[in-house]
């Protein structure tokens, strides 16, 4: 199969791949680390020791069943859910209803959101909206703290997953780069690339990190072989990410402690 694949096509995946972790070179800053804007809202059991996620969905947009698998499974990894995590698909959405606009985007989600916690002390929300296109967007995130313009505000974090800009080339399946593109978003919710440290507008420096945002000479050679021989993802968060998400854990994740 590899000698049918023509050189370019090759080289589109490895761009594809760097696309995926974003759109510009980001030097690494200097000056002192903080913990960044952790969400413990999402994080730690002391807090909320549920997660409910509600997806819903746009006509024409459907979440791809390997996708929301990879998803929950670093859902589990990173955050501490000892009253379990559950997932609900719920809403279809008129395409008619969808407005390429972020303010639209968010009454939207507004509108059509449907699960609440019955006790807000016990269990935490996250909000998923799959849409078809916004712009050359593969996906984004209003934080709890970002989402405070629509009247009356989220009590929870908006993820919304472009289906229609995710595009299969060869190996790289469409459900790779989605559950990349959610775990990317998730890291969002919960506050990541906020750290001065090793972040720069709003994504991290290190660019083997998940959360980096750099098509550049570093994310490409990174990720050119991994991506030609086996289609390779990036799916996991650097330790830099890790250690603002368990400040008071060494940087342990919670099955890891």
């Amino acid at each position: 199969m590899l000698a049918s694949c023509s050189m370019p096509k090759l080289a589109i995946a490895a761009l594809l791949l760097s696309l995926l972790g974003g759109c510009a070179h980001l030097p690494k800053p200097e000056g002192a680390q903080g913990p960044g804007n952790r969400d413990a809202l999402y994080l730690d059991a002391d807090t909320t020791p549920r997660l409910l996620i509600e997806i819903d969905r746009v006509e024409g947009s459907s979440p791809r069943p390997g996708a929301l698998r990879t998803f929950l499974s670093r859902v589990e990894r990173y955050l501490d859910k000892p009253g379990g995590v559950q997932l609900v698909v719920d809403d279809v959405i008129p395409a008619q209803e969808w407005q390429e606009d972020d303010k639209s985007i968010r009454k939207l989600a507004r509108r059509y959101r449907s699960i609440r916690a019955k006790d807000p002390n016990h269990t935490a929300v996250l909000h998923i909206l799959y849409a078809p296109r916004f712009g050359k967007y593969r996906g984004f995130c209003w934080s709890r703290k970002d989402y405070k313009d629509v009247s009356p505000p989220h009590d929870s974090a908006l993820i919304v997953l472009l289906q229609g800009n995710i595009k299969p080339i060869l190996w790289v399946t469409g459900v790779k780069q989605e559950a990349s593109v959610l775990i990317h978003e998730m890291g969002h919710a919960l506050g990541l690339s906020s750290n001065p440290g090793h972040s720069a507008r709003g994504h991290c420096t290190n660019a083997h990190c998940l959360m980096y945002d750099g098509v550049d000479a570093r994310s490409f050679f990174l990720y050119f072989f991994p991506t030609l021989f086996t289609g390779y993802l990036p799916l996991d968060f650097c330790s830099d990410c890790r250690a603002d998400l368990y400040p008071l854990h060494d940087g342990k994740e919670p099955s890891k402690r």
